[in-house]
């Protein structure tokens, strides 16, 4: 397989949101959740791996700017 996996991840609000700040924060906001999760939750590696997560990239779709986070 590939040290790198890419995932498509959609999510829905209630309400719209309105300009490309907003979009970057939602990025951000997945980024350092999936993080927190690999650090003090149960994890996102397979549970039989002995891997761990170095880096989280977030990319809204339709904007030029990535969000990374790394993992320790």
């Amino acid at each position: 397989m590939s040290r790198k996996l890419t995932f498509t991840v959609t999510v829905e609000f209630a309400d719209k949101v309105v300009d490309d700040n907003e979009v970057i924060e939602v990025a951000e906001n997945i980024a350092r959740a999936i993080v927190d999760e690999s650090q003090s939750g149960m994890g996102i590696a397979p549970e039989e791996s002995e891997t761990f997560l170095e880096s989280v990239e977030v990319k809204p779709v339709f904007l030029d700017k990535t969000i990374t986070k790394k993992a320790y």
